[in-house]
């Protein structure tokens, strides 16, 4: 009959977009991960031309989350990039503890961004942190 036809057709759709949500979230984590990955090549590189080819990677990686899932706002941008910029500097002054202070930092960061966001946004950051425990736990 016309009801269970109607049933079953928006069952589907519901199932459609579930899966599209857990797809969707599952790129913005894996996403977010290699942004983190890209900021630990930052961290390790040991002279300016590897940090500035890191900082790139890093650059490409915030356009390419900010274009699939609008992840920050301008604001949360400039405070990132800051913190970039911060951390590229004590990383090739060979500064380790304010390099580390620096990756606390992003943590902090993605933490308080990921809280106010969406699922999918959430993912993207809590990536990040996956990727950044690559070069923060000891």
């Amino acid at each position: 009959d016309m009801n269970r036809r109607l049933i079953i057709a928006v069952a589907a759709i519901a199932s459609i977009a579930v899966l599209a949500g857990c797809s969707q979230k599952y790129s913005a984590e894996r996403d977010g991960k290699k942004l983190g990955e890209a900021i630990c090549d930052l961290r390790s590189a040991t002279t300016r031309e590897e940090a500035d080819d890191a900082l790139e990677e890093i650059n490409d990686q915030l356009d390419d989350l900010s274009t699939k899932f609008a992840v920050f706002t301008a604001e949360d941008r400039a405070d990132v990039q800051n913190n970039l910029a911060d951390l590229a500097e004590h990383t090739i002054q060979g500064n380790d503890v304010l390099a580390q202070q620096d990756l606390a930092v992003l943590e902090r960061s993605a933490d308080n961004i990921a809280e106010d966001a969406n699922e999918v946004r959430s993912a993207a950051w809590e990536g990040l942190l996956q990727g950044l425990a690559e070069c923060t736990q000891n």
